[in-house]
């Protein structure tokens, strides 16, 4: 590991993780391209990579977030009241992550996946597609307030469907709040705020990993630049993210991965 794949993982992370073009897709192709060291190889590096991810959508929503957390800790003392539109917000992303539980019971042959660059491609053609009919549904009438609960469950399979490589978590997400009626906007923020759940559970579940001794040390500078340079460019992708959506602009998100994907196909093949 070098001061420099340190920045190039983490602006990889930082700008893919939540522009729809799916961060653990481009993280296998400019791996292989570039023969970068892969990150997951370097446990605690790869959680810090996250985290500073995580840093950008508590930047970007710090609003929403401390309203959360007042409302989790009501919801410890019983005195949540799921009519108001904060309390069923934070019920709302619980549903909506109950699908990645899943993904615990088989989670080593997921990972066997990634390092397959033509699975990539291939999945990345299929992120376009979803991207692509984002811009042209009708728009929607749910937020926090009135949006079924099924809704959620819904956008949180989506999110499963997104643990494989080049499947984008954000445009999936997205284009599933969309599908299901979510006004544009309250879909781009219910995506990133769902984000958290799935980043802070990817990252327990690697302490087990850490504790066993597995993976390889990464120096204390290495790992800070990682992560301020993905949590700077995470705040830079978010802000790109929601003016683009909010201009139906999602399509040329769409030309990139089918570009990308036909490309990694190519050469894989």
């Amino acid at each position: 590991m070098t001061n420099l794949n340190a920045v190039l993982l983490g602006l990889i992370q930082g700008l893919t993780e939540f522009l729809p073009v799916s961060s653990s897709g481009h993280l296998v192709i400019f791996q292989n391209l570039l023969r970068l060291p892969d990150s997951e190889q370097y446990i605690t590096f790869d959680i810090l990579l996250h985290l500073g991810t995580l840093i950008s959508v508590l930047f970007f929503y710090w609003k929403d977030v401390l309203v959360l957390i007042v409302s989790f800790f009501d919801l410890l003392r019983g005195k949540a009241d799921f009519k108001s539109a904060r309390h069923r917000f934070l019920m709302l992303l619980i549903i909506g992550t109950l699908p990645l539980v899943a993904v615990f019971l088989v989670k080593n042959k997921v990972e066997t996946l990634f390092g397959n660059p033509l699975l990539v491609g291939c999945a990345l053609l299929i992120t376009g597609c979803l991207l692509f009919m984002t811009d042209r549904l009708k728009k929607g009438e749910f937020a926090a307030e009135n949006m079924p609960y099924k809704n959620a469950l819904i956008i949180g399979l989506f999110q499963l469907f997104a643990v494989l490589p080049g499947i984008s978590r954000s445009g999936s997400t997205i284009f599933g709040g969309v599908l299901t009626g979510l006004k544009k906007e309250f879909a781009v923020k219910f995506s990133l705020l769902l984000s958290i759940f799935a980043i802070l559970g990817a990252s327990a579940a690697s302490v087990p990993d850490i504790l066993s001794g597995e993976g390889m040390p990464v120096p204390a500078f290495q790992c800070v630049l990682g992560l301020v340079v993905s949590a700077v460019s995470g705040i830079a992708a978010i802000k790109f993210l929601v003016s683009m959506l909010g201009r139906n602009k999602f399509k040329y998100f769409a030309f990139y991965c089918w570009i990308v994907g036909i490309i990694t196909i190519i050469v894989s093949v």
